[in-house]
């Protein structure tokens, strides 16, 4: 036999050894059954924090501003101050007795403009207050909807200027192919679209400008009174409302209906329904309850269904709890009899009890009405078509937005020219990752504990447990060949995922392997819905985690073994984060990564949500991989993208060569199932 075929023989007999001890200790469990069942059930009961509230007056001003900046950016609306005088187009008048009713166009986002109707009272001599009211997911009818025509005419009887606009996809706005379809999606333009979770934009954010828009019309009418504008709406409506008032103290009155709960009565009763009005990571910094408290010491009127009958969504008793948790920002202005909350006797709408709570509470605030007449008066029903605006040919929806907005390219930093510039931006990529990611700095100190000890032959295993942070414990099969160092470690998230030949082949190599379950992942069970949704609101997508957990196992075996150089393999569900961590953490010396698609970018045409959000308003994988260099980085890909992945990573290996002076980054067809060349590389590259 040659000394070839000798030694061919021998890793041939290493691997088979090797696979025979070790698949049955990877598929034991090392957790406690009741750690595998419940860990991310109590993490995510564990991770919700009171929000910290001012003591003072004092205090609560000089916060409110920041917060309000904070709440403008997570929902893309940093540029908002720099919006120019509305635009608006008037497009025709009804006159009837007592009121006229003013069709208009008025401009939201550039290019999408929004039909509304505006209810003038006749024989006004002074300016008069104003009600902006809208319906909610009222897809066929939208403004047109009757209990929208009784509160405006009723609003207008009233002497009040009442202005119904569209809410988006509903009446005029509802473009999709089947308009009057019910929940969830209506047309096809509003609940259906996740694009936008790629980029910095959000549809709450849109929906918001719609209405801050309105009262910019508003305030352009001389015959508006500006100290007396209200906003209310119900269900979807009425979360814009509390949004609007929230962002906007032009707003003086507002009437939510049918949506005020708590966004932790969401995340806990898997309830996210409408996260398109939801923006990614809003928990970090508010909870409805403190968008109500922002509206102080301006009137509150919180309007919930009937106990019991909207208790899928909107709970009454979560509608108290969000008016109690408001209720000390009026404390603190003096001003508690300005925020109230009404138990309707009907279920889920904005049915005439309500109308008429809502006409008295308007009374009493903006006509000094004491003993308010609220009954609702006689008002005609106009026809649908006989309130059309007419829209624009070409008017944006909201699917139009959000391809405007994946279409804007990705932000590339310049190219370094040394590599103090080089590091430099990597340094602040990185800082922004970590945000996206919701990580706020690198695991401290993990622990690692041994469960168990195991030989067979050639082959040493341990089980372990490496606990990143409280209340996760993550579980690990060390193996390694007897004999072999452990200076050479080989991260391979998914425990019981790899097949025999990978695993095999990284052994035979001489390296020691940790298998490792994730978070939520292999061993415990994730939390289904209730996790993604604490997930979303507190802008900690499982990537970020998966990161930290990766991170945290690094971290754990190298204060284990400081000389220890650290590799890692990502496939599947975890190649992305393999990705990210190794660009994050420098203990993590060289990375292989096996994508399926060159970028994020390739992945929006799929329609689900983006696993981080806003990703391609930071970077994108190529930018993502620029972080990596000059530690080697092998990036795996099918075989027939092999040019796709060669024009999407031209720019890191051009950052990389005038950063660093090399090209750290290798891009490879896949080789499965045979992983020999990658255990190869990394034994060249783990040195």
């Amino acid at each position: 036999m040659s000394s070839t075929a000798a030694v061919l023989f021998q890793l041939a007999m290493l691997a088979g050894l090797a696979a025979n001890s070790w698949i049955s200790f990877l598929n034991d469990p090392i957790l406690p059954a009741d750690d595998r069942q419940s860990m991310m059930f109590s993490y995510v009961d564990r991770h919700l924090p009171a929000i910290e509230i001012p003591t003072t007056k004092d205090a609560w001003e000089r916060a409110k501003g920041p917060l309000r900046e904070q709440i403008l950016k997570l929902v893309g609306l940093t540029e908002l101050q720099k919006r120019g005088p509305v635009r608006w187009i008037g497009k025709g008048r009804i006159d009837r007795d007592t009121y006229s009713i003013e069709k208009i166009l008025f401009e939201s986002y550039p290019g999408m403009w929004v039909p509304a109707l505006v209810y003038l009272p006749k024989g006004l001599t002074d300016p008069a207050p104003a009600m902006i009211s809208i319906a909610g997911h009222a897809y066929c009818e939208g403004k047109a909807s009757d209990f929208v025509q009784a509160r405006s005419v009723n609003l207008a009887r009233r002497g009040i200027i009442a202005l119904a606009y569209d809410y988006i996809d509903t009446g005029e706005r509802n473009t999709g192919a089947n308009a009057c379809a019910s929940m969830p999606y209506g047309g096809g333009n509003d609940h259906g679209l996740k694009a936008f979770s790629y980029t910095v934009g959000t549809p709450t954010g849109l929906e918001i400008l719609d209405g801050i828009r309105a009262v910019d019309y508003l305030y352009s009418r001389p015959d508006v009174d500006r100290s007396r504008i209200g906003f209310t709406g119900e269900s979807g409506g009425s979360n814009t409302t509390y949004w609007v008032s929230a962002l906007d103290e032009r707003v003086r009155l507002a009437v939510p209906v049918c949506s005020v709960t708590t966004f932790d009565y969401w995340i806990r009763n898997d309830r996210n329904w409408d996260w398109h009005q939801r923006p990614p990571g809003i928990r970090r910094v508010a909870d409805i309850p403190i968008l109500l408290a922002l509206t102080a010491p301006r009137p509150l009127l919180v309007i919930g269904s009937l106990r019991g009958t909207d208790s899928q969504e909107f709970p009454f008793d979560q509608t108290e709890e969000a008016v109690r948790r408001a209720s000390w920002a009026y404390e603190l202005y003096g001003a508690r009899q300005n925020i109230e909350i009404w138990e309707s006797n009907t279920a889920h709408g904005y049915q005439q009890d309500k109308r008429e709570r809502m006409y008295g509470f308007v009374e009493r605030h903006f006509l000094r009405r004491q003993n308010a007449e609220s009954h609702e008066l006689a008002f005609l029903l106009e026809p649908q078509h006989d309130l059309d605006c007419g829209l624009p040919q070409g008017n944006k929806t909201f699917a139009d937005i959000y391809s405007d907005w994946v279409a804007s390219p990705t932000p590339l930093p310049a190219m370094p020219d040394s590599q103090a510039t080089a590091k430099r931006t990597q340094a602040k990529l990185r800082d922004e990752l970590r945000d996206l990611l919701g990580i706020a700095e690198q695991p401290a100190h993990p622990r690692l504990s041994v469960q168990a000890i195991a030989t067979d032959d050639d082959v040493l295993l341990r089980r372990l447990i490496v606990e990143p942070e409280e209340g996760i414990r993550l579980p690990v099969v060390e193996i390694q060949t007897r004999g072999s160092s452990p200076a050479r470690l080989v991260i391979l998230p998914g425990k019981s995922g790899w097949p025999t030949a990978a695993v095999s082949a990284l052994l035979s190599a001489g390296l020691t392997v940790a298998l490792v379950d994730l978070r939520g992942t292999g061993e415990m069970q994730s939390g289904g819905g209730r996790t993604n949704n604490w997930a979303w609101f507190m802008g900690r997508p499982w990537t970020g985690m998966w990161v930290s957990d990766i991170s945290a196992v690094a971290a754990a075996f190298s204060a284990e073994h400081p000389d220890m150089t650290i590799g890692i393999i990502g496939t599947g569900d975890f190649a992305k984060s393999a990705l990210f961590a190794a660009a994050l953490d420098p203990r993590i010396g060289a990375c292989i990564v096996r994508l399926e698609k060159p970028a994020y970018r390739d992945e929006v045409l799929t329609g689900e949500l983006s696993e981080v959000p806003r990703i391609l308003a930071v970077t994108d994988l190529p930018g993502v991989a620029a972080m990596v260099v000059p530690r080697p980085c092998r990036l795996e890909h099918p075989p027939e993208l092999s040019e796709q992945f060669r024009e999407a990573y031209a720019w890191p290996a051009e950052f990389s060569a005038r950063g660093f002076g090399s090209t750290a980054l290798q891009l490879q067809p896949q080789e499965a199932p045979e992983w020999n060349g990658s255990a190869a590389w990394l034994v060249h590259n783990l040195r």
